[in-house]
């Protein structure tokens, strides 16, 4: 078993329950709750105090994605779907996707003023990003339902089978 893939398969999935559920914790919970229970003054602190923990939070998932991103694509997926067209493609849809729920996630968890007209209208962007979050999961299961096509599918060779003299 190698250990760095099950780590690198582990962040990428943990990153992207913490993530995706964060996002729809926010837009479908928090925010409609803290709305109608808050007066504004109230929730705007409680906003920046969110900001805060959540910008930190945002940061790690996209560096995890990114980093066992990579891994997984360039060390294991990617020789498993040689030559299969549908698959490279899908992939760099998939890709495109998750740059723009980064993007999308930077400016909502940002302080700073460049991505304030984003956070003015956080209910309407939070729910794109959270489209968007979904398309790429389901984007992430049609590829991993997507037969292996490189000779490294084949049944692994084993020490006894290694052994065994070939039969012409």
């Amino acid at each position: 078993m190698d250990i760095l893939a099950l780590i690198m398969r582990w962040a990428h999935i943990l990153s992207a329950v913490t993530a995706v559920g964060g996002v729809f914790f926010i837009r479908f919970v928090l925010m409609p709750s803290a709305q109608a229970a808050l007066s504004q003054e109230a929730h705007e602190s409680l906003r920046a105090a969110i900001l805060k923990r959540w910008q930190h939070i945002v940061h790690t998932c996209i560096l995890l994605f990114l980093v066992s991103g990579f891994y997984n694509y360039l060390m294991i997926t990617r020789h498993l779907h040689e030559d299969q067209p549908l698959y490279h493609m899908l992939f760099g849809i998939k890709f495109l996707l998750a740059l723009a729920v980064f993007t999308l996630a930077l400016m909502l968890s940002s302080t700073r003023s460049w991505s304030s007209a984003v956070r003015a209208n956080a209910r309407f962007w939070l729910a794109v990003l959270a489209f968007l979050a979904v398309a790429v999961i389901a984007m992430s299961s049609v590829m991993r339902a997507l037969p292996h096509t490189s000779p490294s599918d084949e049944a692994p060779v084993t020490a006894q089978s290694a052994q065994q003299p070939q039969e012409v």
